[in-house]
């Protein structure tokens, strides 16, 4: 599966959220120290992408449109995160309901696929437990992409104090 074909899928299905304002204040507001909100995204979208073609091969299907729209959607509440939350605890549980809420203003036809996919997203770390392959796609592809930033964050500020 080419890099190609996951941008076109991305593009294809995420053109709404690509496009917004949201879209364009996530990629300005920092997300796991070194990252933004927007890269963030883009990389579970990508990772989610990956892990569902992969999936294909063996013979498990799973739909790329939700998973576009879930996955470029799932942190969007998170904005503005310093005035709207407490904690790092309340940001955790409320994000993705206030991920929802912005994903259906961008998608008002949003089915409950896609919903179910950004409210389950933190799971295991707060949530419910996911229940479709959907779900738990993007569930793994957001560890695994949170891992990642917040790796490349921390050696990355090391380089730079080495300098």
């Amino acid at each position: 599966m080419s890099e190609k074909r996951i941008r076109e899928e991305i593009r294809e299905y995420g053109d709404p959220v690509l496009k917004s304002e949201h879209f364009q204040k996530a990629l300005k507001q920092t997300h796991h120290k070194k990252t933004s909100v927007g890269e963030h995204t883009l990389r579970v979208t990508a990772s989610s992408l990956r892990l569902s073609h992969a999936l294909e091969k063996i013979g498990i299907r799973s739909d790329q449109k939700s998973i576009v729209q879930g996955a470029l959607c799932h942190d969007l509440g998170i904005l503005g995160r310093d005035e709207k939350y407490k904690n790092n605890r309340e940001c955790c549980m409320q994000h993705p309901k206030d991920s929802v809420d912005v994903a259906k203003e961008l998608y008002p036809e949003m089915d409950q696929k896609t919903e179910n996919i950004i409210r389950h997203h933190m799971w295991p770390l707060g949530g419910k437990r996911p229940r479709s392959r959907e779900e738990v796609i993007v569930s793994a592809a957001d560890k695994y992409a949170s891992v990642k930033d917040v790796v490349y964050g921390t050696l990355h500020h090391r380089k730079e104090k080495e300098k």
